[in-house]
């Protein structure tokens, strides 16, 4: 049995971003809040971000806190921060129990654990399930349980032990995550998509697909799983009237691959006269969309504005990073989406191996022959765990300076072979700029602020390298 209330602070770390410092709700840190809550934990969030604290606030925060059980999830750019902070952690009380998640430890588990020397544990994977299990042994001191829990890293006589990874069909079990613990009015940032009336949520979690440079799946796994319909209204409504949010952000890595679901989803908004916008910043499929797909969307309030990814105009890229999708295709939803009266957006990334310099520049042609009315040409970032990752550290082409804090939007790490990082910056920053200055391209700008404000703050973090912010106590 419980003899006293155990203090739990879950963390997200003070890290870089394209923005410098880019303030986003903790979705993840939420659900976990709410799988703790059940079993009466005393629950406490800290973004570290959106408090605006670095290293001397976050020791201010525990010495005034005394909490038991410190969880920090992990990014791969924001290793060298998490590290700083399990280690202030354990210089304050040694006591406190350590734990660290997210997708770093997820993609690369073991380098992690052992990077993370100040961590008591970690988790590969979704950890709703896990946490309580692994919170519950180490306060009953039990610890022949911590073989059973779900993607558990956990070290015996110094080996790092790493438990088999679940993938949860039933996510409504989980809950409607902590939204007031998290407080999503208060995220607001120019150029983003918080924006104090503006929250984000998902339906759905998994990715089927193979392509080589993408990550979600480490974390979620391949299969589709889905929210049920009535669970995703019941957090938009509380979103709606217990916080003020007019507009939500589906961040979904597939929300248009199940029709029926999606469908469904329009048709309840609809019907239950929800008045309220919605978009996907993450992207669509292509693929996945149709007329009657897109013109309920419509019906149900999403923005015109859509982005899709389709991360190369080489049809041998395409198929060399298996996105599974044609050019031919790619063309005539694009023609849809216009045709429906809707504003795609392109998301493309520059720069995988073996790509030539032609075909980056058949990539723009291929994006001004599509007349989108926006586009992203982000360099490739080797995230851990995805296989050009793996491919590239087993043949030795890391780059020499490769690290993962260095894993930050816009950031060029990488140039394929043959062509030098300052030849290839050169190249992408020429695309960005005969893009953009398309007429067409500047007045969708100037038809948003906010997007006006994005697209300013990424042209200038292409041309001006951020220094990340000294965490300086006095």
């Amino acid at each position: 049995m419980i003899k006293k209330r155990i203090k739990v602070l879950l963390v997200a770390p003070y890290k870089n971003s394209f923005l410098g410092s880019g303030k986003f709700p903790p979705l993840g840190l939420g659900y976990l809040a709410t799988s703790l809550r059940k079993q009466n934990y005393d629950v406490k969030i800290l973004d570290c971000l959106q408090a605006g604290i670095g290293a001397c606030g976050y020791r201010k925060y525990l010495l005034e806190e005394k909490p038991d059980i410190v969880g920090i999830n992990s990014w791969s750019c924001s290793v060298d921060e998490v590290k700083e902070m399990l280690e202030i952690t354990k210089d304050v009380n040694s006591q406190i129990t350590t734990i660290v998640g997210g997708p770093h430890p997820s993609a690369v588990p073991r380098q992690a654990m052992e990077f993370f020397s100040g961590a008591d544990f970690g988790f590969k994977g979704e950890a709703e399930i896990g946490l309580p299990m692994v919170i519950d042994a180490v306060i009953n001191n039990d610890h022949t349980q911590l073989v059973k829990v779900p993607g558990l890293l956990w070290r015996v006589q110094g080996e790092v032990k790493i438990n088999e990874q679940i993938f949860f069909d039933k996510l409504d079990e989980f809950g409607i995550l902590a939204w007031d613990l998290i407080k999503p009015a208060q995220y607001v940032q120019k150029g983003t998509i918080v924006s104090g009336s503006t929250a984000p949520i998902i339906t759905s979690r998994g990715c089927p697909y193979l392509c080589t440079f993408c990550s979600p799946h480490i974390v979620s796994g391949r299969k589709i799983r889905l929210r049920s319909i009535e669970n995703i209204i019941k957090e938009i409504k509380l979103l709606k009237d217990g916080h003020g949010i007019k507009r939500i952000a589906i961040m979904d890595e597939n929300f248009t691959f199940d029709k029926n679901h999606a469908m469904d989803f329009c048709r309840r908004i609809i019907n239950d006269k929800i008045k309220m916008e919605f978009f996907l910043p993450n992207g669509v499929r292509l693929n996945t969309l149709d007329e009657e797909l897109l013109s309920l969307m419509k019906k149900a309030g999403f923005l015109p504005s859509v982005a899709v990814g389709i991360e190369s105009g080489s049809q041998r890229v395409l198929g060399m990073i298996k996105k599974r999708l044609n050019k031919k295709t790619i063309k005539t939803k694009v023609s849809l989406l216009r045709r429906l009266k809707f504003r795609p957006i392109g998301y493309f990334i520059l720069g995988f191996p073996t790509e030539t310099k032609e075909e980056m520049y058949e990539t723009l042609r291929f994006a001004k022959e599509l007349k989108l009315f926006r586009a992203a040409f982000s360099p490739l970032l080797i995230l851990p765990g995805t296989e050009i990752y793996d491919y590239l550290k087993n043949n030795n082409e890391l780059p020499d300076n490769y690290s993962f804090s260095s894993l930050v939007t816009d950031s060029v790490t990488y140039a394929p072979l043959g062509i030098t990082l300052e030849e290839f910056s050169a190249i992408r920053k020429d695309i960005v700029f005969k893009f953009n200055l398309q007429p067409r391209v500047l007045m969708e700008y100037m038809r948003d602020w906010n997007s006006f404000v994005f697209a300013a703050v990424k042209f200038f973090s292409i041309f001006i390298k951020k220094k990340k912010v000294e965490n300086v106590c006095g």
